[in-house]
């Protein structure tokens, strides 16, 4: 079976089939966008840890995605990904890049990941410096991409787009950056508030406009928004494709199961609660943002189908799952303006 078909025998099962989980919010970083609160402290067990992957496991789940903060910075990191992938796991972990070590390689050697996605911060020194407030930051990253290499570990590079290294993703230096490691390249669009809805990541999230500009001149971008647009015309109604609290988790650093990692509403401990308890209360939420998403004001509007809105991002920028944010109705407009002058 393709990997598609693997997934949406999950999906129309509602079987779990993609779980997250952020071994802390710690990071050697101090990036400007970052949407983690807390840098210092904290943390659970490993054995608190082992506890979660066996309740994961026991749904029968095949991916897990291993995060952060600096996943790294977990002491308990390489016994803990062995611990997984004894398991069964198919294992992605995100990660700065600037903490690779010879000793997670040599596990990595034996015991691959299914990828290693590198978030880069900057095509350059200056840019690092001035994003993470570390200029040594960019050196250390690239030794751990020429270690990664070395040892033909797979990984993939991305970014997000971010005022402050602009004009590095116009000119295609994060994507020779790519090239240079024969690694595919992708960035997120997207800043957003931090979970604790402080706004200042915001400072950093290009505009609409800008975007835009960067999507035009990217071909992978610009041909998947000007077919996005053209099946919008075909379909229907529009349908929600998120399946988060229902085929997929998310697990903080505390503990805590939400239905993904932005929406950090209504937390219940995995540690404390059994798997179907948690899975339950999380399908409840799902169901609840379900009747939002087709019955609030962004249901009747015209560019819905090629919007990103969602309650989690409600939640985040207005402190409610209902009402409409400014910047996704701005965006959505302007794509379908710049796509394909395509009425929807």
């Amino acid at each position: 079976m393709e990997y598609d078909d693997i997934k949406n025998w999950f999906v129309e099962n509602k079987k779990l089939f993609f779980a997250s989980i952020e071994l802390t919010q710690r990071c050697n970083f101090s990036c400007k966008h970052c949407f983690c609160p807390e840098k210092t402290g904290g943390g659970l067990s490993l054995s608190e840890l082992k506890k979660i992957i066996d309740k994961i496991y026991s749904t029968g789940c095949l991916f897990l995605n291993i995060t952060g903060g600096e996943v790294l910075l977990c002491e308990h990191f390489l016994e803990l990904y062995l611990y997984a992938k004894e398991k069964g796991f198919i294992i992605d972990i995100m990660t700065n890049g600037s903490l690779l070590r010879k000793e997670h390689v040599e596990v990595f050697k034996k015991f691959p990941p299914s990828n290693i996605s590198i978030t880069l911060y900057g095509a350059n020194e200056q840019e690092y410096k001035d994003f993470t407030g570390n200029e040594k930051s960019f050196a250390k990253v690239m030794e751990g991409l020429e270690l990664l290499k070395k040892n033909n570990i797979q990984f993939a590079l991305r970014a997000v787009a971010a005022k402050t290294f602009e004009k590095s993703l116009l000119d295609g230096s994060f994507d020779k950056i790519a090239e240079n490691f024969s690694v595919p390249f992708r960035y997120d669009p997207i800043i957003f508030p931090k979970i604790s809805r402080d706004m200042s990541p915001l400072y950093e999230c290009m505009s609409a406009a800008s975007i835009v500009e960067l999507e035009k001149s990217t071909g992978l971008r610009k041909s998947a928004w000007e077919n996005k647009i053209k099946e919008a015309e075909t379909e229907k109604c529009f349908l929600w494709h998120c399946h988060g609290g229902v085929s997929s988790i998310f697990v903080d650093c505390k503990g805590n199961a939400f239905v993904c990692g932005i929406y950090r509403n209504e937390p219940i401990s995995l540690v404390e609660n059994e798997i179907d308890d948690v899975l339950m209360h999380l399908r409840n939420i799902h169901q609840k943002h379900e009747k939002i998403i087709y019955s609030n004001e962004c249901s009747r509007c015209d560019k819905r189908k090629i919007c990103k809105w969602c309650p989690a991002y409600s939640f985040l920028y207005n402190g409610n799952e209902c009402d409409v944010v400014d910047f996704f109705c701005d965006l959505a407009a302007l794509r379908a303006k710049c796509f394909g002058e395509i009425v929807l």
